[in-house]
């Protein structure tokens, strides 16, 4: 069993017999109990793997090398996954256990590398589809495991998840100022993003911002603390900016999706909240500016586009399922759609523009399908934490008083944790099921197969379903060693901030 991080206040009592008398002072404790005990007298303890994860992410989504060459050579960012994993190893190897933590979802990760590889022979350009491999996809895999095997309390999932918040953030309001200032644009009024890598390219910066925002809503709807929610509302306003900024299309539609998701879920709980947001959109339309409006036209009409990106999107997708006519089994090579230079190629020197396509493309029909399983793993994960946070109603009716909230507390105490920690989970699997949604919208048009976004919320949703999948087991088995008499006092479990 994986190794229980708990962050509650110290226990004053054992479990109580139903009909009110004290259990006998020899009655033996359970396993699960004592160790609950004992993790509870203590903080969490922050492993030096986590610790480095932490790093890495940090160096990842803020690039300080961009604006500081001379850690272009240092290598940070390698340098702190490399220690991460090393420290990951020799802890897990002295605790007994595997390497890494493996389930489905690194298997199926590990399978797309392994499908990459395969089809490195019949690529147009082998050497090429092998950097893809050796300089991108190898570190997904290594960066994945790490954070499934690191990521294993409540707390660490809003450690990780606020991390990429704030770079978002950052990012957004840098962006914000240079789209004020004029500077930083391409096709002439278009906003790209202030550092590189997936923040770069116009529509990649909107694809991210949009991806990230929906966490940081649920943040702003759900947290129990408020200078968290003014916080991630600041950012939240800030990366809105910064997306309309961009004047991309897909993000214009992922943006609308995602807020589909939000909106449905805090309507079961603050119907209030969706009528101020309604109120707040139309007082913001009159802002927005009449490029965006005379862009997002060309969606749906043609004519309305000068640039003519949507006809040569129409032609990249008619080329990627040519493409992948030809070659359904093998694909041309990770990375090498935009080097297939065949006779009748009209769109030279340019991606697919759309992740299916360009798996489809390049990886053949398995790639689609080891991609199309991660996918949906992404999305089940998010919906199990869901169902798994919500017991069955003779739990979820047998609180300690007659109020309103007792059901709430007998929830997070059966599943073991504490309500704080309850609404950090349920409010991370909301928010990757709505990032997960403007992902996959935005990613019909863009090439993002091998771009790191999407493995992090696939790690953090399924960080969530682990966490609560063993905290039900362990207060399962506490329940059971126990005895059907009894039940936890209380005061085993207490919220904290």
């Amino acid at each position: 069993m994986e190794r229980l991080t708990f962050n509650v206040g110290s226990p004053r009592s054992g479990p109580v017999a139903v009909s009110g008398r004290r259990p006998p002072s020899a009655a033996p404790v359970s396993r699960v109990a004592r160790i609950t005990r004992h993790l509870a007298a203590t903080r969490e303890r922050y492993d030096w793997d986590y610790l480095w994860m932490l790093a890495f992410t940090t160096l990842l989504f803020f690039r300080p090398q961009d604006h500081l060459q001379a850690l272009e050579s240092l290598h940070l960012a390698e340098l702190a996954a490399i220690a991460g994993l090393a420290a990951m190893v020799v802890r897990r190897l002295r605790a007994g256990q595997t390497v890494a933590k493996v389930n489905a979802e690194v298997i199926g990760v590990i399978l797309l590398g392994g499908v990459i590889m395969a089809t490195i022979p019949f690529s147009i350009w082998p050497s090429g589809s092998l950097k893809v491999f050796s300089d991108i996809y190898v570190k997904i895999i290594l960066i994945f495991a790490l954070m499934i095997s690191t990521v294993t309390s409540p707390r660490r999932v809003r450690q990780m998840t606020w991390i990429m918040i704030i770079a978002s953030g950052y990012i957004a309001g840098r962006g914000v100022f240079d789209y004020l200032r004029g500077v930083n644009l391409v096709e002439g009024d278009r906003l790209r993003g202030a550092v590189g890598g997936m923040f770069e390219n116009p529509n990649d910066l909107a694809l991210n911002l949009v991806t990230f925002l929906a966490p940081t809503l649920f943040i702003v709807i759900q947290d129990k603390k408020a200078t968290r929610r003014l916080f991630a509302a600041l950012l939240a306003m800030l990366m809105l900016a910064a997306t309309v900024a961009t004047k991309s299309r897909s993000g214009f539609l992922g943006l609308v999706a995602m807020g589909l998701v939000v909106i449905y879920y805090t309507a079961q709980v603050k119907p209030g909240v969706i009528v101020a947001v309604v109120v707040a959109g139309l007082l913001a339309l009159p802002v927005m500016p009449g490029s965006f409006w005379n862009r997002m036209e060309s969606i749906t009409n043609g004519e309305s586009d000068p640039t003519g990106s949507r006809a040569a999107r129409v032609q990249l997708l008619n080329q990627g399922m040519e493409v992948f006519a030809e070659n359904p089994m093998t694909g041309i090579g990770a990375g090498q759609f935009q080097n297939y230079n065949a006779p009748g190629v009209v769109e030279k020197w340019r991606v697919t523009h759309n992740v299916w396509l360009q798996v489809a493309a390049e990886l053949g029909i398995f790639g689609v399908m080891v991609f199309l399983f991660l996918v949906v793993r992404a999305y089940s994960a998010s919906f199990r934490t869901l169902r798994m946070l919500r017991l069955p109603r003779k739990t979820r009716t047998a609180g300690p008083s007659g109020t309103a909230n007792a059901g709430t507390k007998a929830d997070a105490d059966a599943l073991m944790m504490t309500e704080t920690e309850r609404v950090i989970l349920d409010t991370n699997a909301k928010g990757m099921i709505a990032a997960i949604v403007g992902w996959t919208v935005c990613s019909f048009f863009a090439s993002v197969a091998f771009n790191w976004t999407f493995y992090y919320v696939l790690a953090l949703a399924v960080a969530g379903r682990e966490i609560v999948a063993t905290r039900r087991a362990a207060a399962t088995d506490e329940a059971t060693e126990a005895g059907p008499g009894t039940v936890r006092a209380p005061q085993l479990v207490r919220a904290h901030a």
